[in-house]
């Protein structure tokens, strides 16, 4: 059966497949975005597979983004699913990230996504129905060097989301988390953002370069992110999905290493994959 389904951050991405995915899976989507200027890769990837998507702007960080989630409430009627996918991630060391680059990312992947998931808790009450999709990330379970801040937000995500499944529940409302490993997406390449202070010649530079190196060269090899979209488009539509779902094969084995190594065997195993040593 054909659901109605608002997703945030649709411009690129996970966000773009999603809308896409859902679209042909029969369902009637409502892709948002922040930037109305960047919707052409949508529109053409939507036209590629004979789908269609209303476009609407929203961006999630705004102090109006609750009354433009029941504006469009308002306008096509109670949405059956939320998929909360906005997100951005800014690269380098604590130390060296600005307080801007703390609060962006504050703001986008977990105030942002609590403002979309209020607003539209209301319409999913009174119909009593409704399915909450939250994309967290490997980093909500592993958090890994030069994306504190980042992980911080994916496990904000993660906690969120179990509480909030529970509270939610009586209502006939599924919370849900997704938690995708490493896909190529444009967060990897023009999307990435680094720290205001990063400075390759610092105390961190090696640090930097090293995790910059794996990153790239990890995402060159990764799939697109259309595996991710599929599963979204799965859940939407599944009679009784899982609380937590875990995309792609580097996720599922690092999520699970970590679950089951001693600390100590884990940590090793890091510092080895990252050339680190103690500075002395």
């Amino acid at each position: 059966m054909a659901k109605l389904v608002l997703i945030t951050g649709t411009s690129s991405g996970i966000g773009l497949s999603a809308a896409i995915e859902c679209a042909a899976a029969g369902h009637k989507v409502v892709a948002t975005m922040r930037d109305l200027a960047r919707r052409e890769a949508l529109e053409q990837a939507a036209k590629a597979r004979g789908v269609s998507v209303d476009i609407e702007q929203l961006d999630v960080t705004s102090s109006s983004a609750g009354d433009k989630i029941r504006e469009l409430v308002l306008k096509y009627g109670p949405f059956f699913a939320l998929v909360n996918n906005a997100g951005i991630a800014i690269g380098g060391p604590f130390e060296e990230q600005s307080e801007e680059d703390v609060r962006l990312q504050l703001e986008t992947n977990v105030l942002g996504l609590m403002a979309t998931t209020r607003a539209i808790l209301p319409s999913m009450r009174s119909a009593g129905r409704g399915r909450i999709l939250n994309v967290s990330s490997t980093s909500g379970r592993v958090a890994m060097p030069c994306l504190s801040i980042y992980a911080a937000t994916k496990h904000a995500v993660e906690g969120f989301s179990e509480a909030l499944r529970w509270e939610v529940e009586p209502f006939g409302i599924d919370v849900l988390v997704v938690a995708p490993g490493t896909f190529r997406t444009p967060i990897f390449f023009e999307n990435m953002k680094r720290g205001a202070h990063v400075a390759d010649e610092g105390p961190y530079g090696a640090l930097i370069r090293r995790i910059e190196d794996l990153a790239i060269g990890g995402a060159r090899r990764a799939p697109p992110p259309d595996e991710v979209g599929r599963t979204l488009a799965r859940l939407v539509g599944a009679p009784s999905p899982p609380f937590r779902t875990i995309v792609g094969r580097d996720g599922f084995a690092m999520t699970t290493l970590r679950g089951v190594m001693p600390d100590r065997l884990f940590a090793l195993g890091l510092r080895r994959a990252l050339a680190l040593s103690r500075v002395r």
